[in-house]
């Protein structure tokens, strides 16, 4: 095997390379004369400031501790003092000077802090530090001292000035009207804050220290009270609620009847945290805002006795001869209440979009429950099953009186398990309906001078008519005193408010009352199945009875 070698090698044989020491030596020694030559540095500047460094911008570099607290009581403590300062609050700002505040260098501070400088931590911290003191990048801060009690006197004083208490939120209903204060944030100087700020100088010259204020929460703020105002509100705007071409409008102060506000203690996260730099309530509050459940029930009540649009029974008509003809009936409209409650429950607590809110009333059909249908199959089987005439002495505006209520019952249908109400189905006793003036028995005396005097007539032929097939008497009065147009003791006297005369028709079958009026009498008959009951009457019991030269005139 030939082996090929460079020349001057023999083949085969080992060859061993020196390592290069002169490459080495070279940074070694200047390594060795940098690290030498700091440590004379240090020991040179040992208690001297290390050169190039200032303090607050004023060159002290290589001077010792006197000739350093001397040039810094010379070109910063004597200007110091003229300098103004302004303490400002946006637009606001109250001026003095450094002076005046009593704020002074601390010349021993910044002395020490300057011969300091550089001449602690590792040696590569050192090294750095104569870096930048060499480079001209190496200041100390200048240290300030209050001297006596200006300084705190300046910030209170700015702070009685500036500090302004928190408003708590109120809302409230009063008169129909909602009253409301808006909750303010106060605002509270930090005085602790201000004072180190206004120690601490960035420059010599005149200067400008931003006054430090924290936030102060009252008891209820506006996260407490902007969801339940804007609630309120919206609660109080003008509602119109409607169905098919009827509609019901009520007012902001009719609205406020049904509002209730509550002010309540905000439990832990209901309402935001506080920022942590504000001053917070020991106890936070919140209002809610809900509606009345028993309000609401009356007035979806009222509202629904308004809205409604009732079906119409059929009715009988009694023609010549007995011939009955049948009145058809009619459908009619009804508010689904439990709905609308619900409805209104929520949608008044809602923003309403505009000055007006309108709600659609949720109602479906009300059937007659006599329908046309099943009143003329009832035809054939009806007839006069009782009849009861009274009189009365000729009197013009009594008969308007009496002939315009008795007609009121004319062929109206009581159906089974129904009760009959004189004052529900008469309706108004106004003029414009055409009743007239006339004498009635008032808390037991006559007055002839009562609107529709003489009704009494209609309701007590009426109860005798019925009261002869037996149904169930519900309401029924007596007169103050007795007078001869009725059996003894056969009275029923109606008076509004407080005596109705009201019957329940307590058998299976319809009945309906048909009036006859004479110039001087009255006749009610009532039509229907004949009950098959007997009724008898007791003897009528009289007292305090006045003899008849005294006998008191009667309606």
């Amino acid at each position: 095997m030939a082996v090929i070698a460079r020349s001057g090698q023999r083949a085969g044989a080992v060859v061993v390379r020196a390592f290069p020491w002169r490459f080495l030596v070279v940074p070694l020694a200047m390594t060795a004369l940098a690290v030498g030559s700091a440590a004379v540095a240090e020991l040179a500047y040992s208690s001297r400031a290390l050169p190039g460094l200032t303090v607050a911008g004023v060159a002290v570099g290589s001077l010792e501790a006197p000739a350093l607290r001397e040039r810094l009581e010379s070109e910063i403590a004597a200007p110091w003092a003229a300098a103004g300062v302004t303490l400002r609050d946006g637009d606001r700002e109250w001026t003095t000077t450094n002076g005046a505040l009593g704020i002074v260098p601390d010349v021993d501070a910044a002395v020490a802090a300057a011969l300091a400088y550089g001449k602690s931590g590792s040696a590569l911290d050192r090294a750095g530090a104569w870096i930048d003191a060499l480079r001209g990048d190496a200041n100390v801060s200048f240290a300030m001292r209050a001297r006596g009690d200006a300084l705190v006197a300046f910030v209170a004083s700015v702070a009685r000035d500036a500090n302004q208490a928190p408003v708590s939120g109120e809302l409230a209903l009063a008169g129909g009207d909602l009253r409301i204060t808006p909750p303010q944030l106060g605002r509270e100087i930090d005085g602790g804050v201000t004072v180190a700020r206004l120690l601490s100088a960035t420059t010599l010259g005149d200067r400008e220290v931003a006054l430090s204020v924290r936030a102060v929460y009252p008891p209820l703020d506006a996260s407490g009270f902007d969801d339940a105002y804007a609630t309120a509100a919206a609660a109080l705007t003008p509602l119109v609620v409607r169905v098919e071409d009827r509609g019901w409008s009520e007012s902001a102060s009719a609205l406020a009847s049904l509002v209730v506000i509550d002010r309540i203690v905000a439990r832990p996260g209901e309402l935001p945290a506080l920022p942590a730099e504000a001053i917070a309530p020991a106890v936070r509050y919140r209002y809610v805002v809900s509606l009345s459940g028993a309000r609401l029930d009356s007035w979806v009540s009222a509202l629904g006795a308004v809205l409604d649009h009732p079906a119409k029974n059929a009715k009988f008509r009694v023609r010549d001869e007995d011939v009955l003809a049948v009145v058809p009936s009619e459908s009619g409209v009804r508010v689904d209440q439990a709905k609308l409650r619900a409805l209104l429950g929520v949608e008044l607590l809602r923003p309403a979009g505009g000055a007006t809110r309108e709600v659609a009333a949720p109602a479906g059909v009300d059937a007659p429950a006599l329908t046309t249908e099943k009143a003329l199959a009832l035809v054939p089987q009806l007839s006069r099953t009782s009849t009861f005439t009274t009189q009365y002495p000729p009197s013009d505006v009594r008969h308007a009186n009496i002939s315009t209520g008795s007609s009121q019952f004319d062929g109206v249908v009581i159906m089974p398990g129904e009760t009959f109400s004189f004052w529900d189905l008469l309706g108004p006793v106004t003029p414009d309906r055409g009743y007239r003036y006339a004498g009635a028995i008032i808390n037991g005396r006559s007055d002839e001078n009562v609107i529709g005097g003489g009704l009494c007539q209609v309701s007590t032929t009426i109860f005798n008519a019925i009261s002869r097939q037996g149904y169930e008497i519900v309401e029924r009065h007596a007169h103050g005193y007795y007078i001869d147009r009725y059996p003894l003791g056969l009275d029923a006297a109606v008076f509004m408010p407080g005596n109705d005369f009201r019957w329940r028709n307590d058998t299976a079958s319809p009945v309906f009352l048909w009036s006859l009026n004479g110039d001087t009498s009255l006749t009610i008959d009532l039509w229907g199945i004949p009950t098959g009951r007997t009724v008898s009457f007791s003897d009528a019991v009289q007292w305090n009875r006045v003899p008849a030269g005294r006998e008191r005139r009667g309606p």
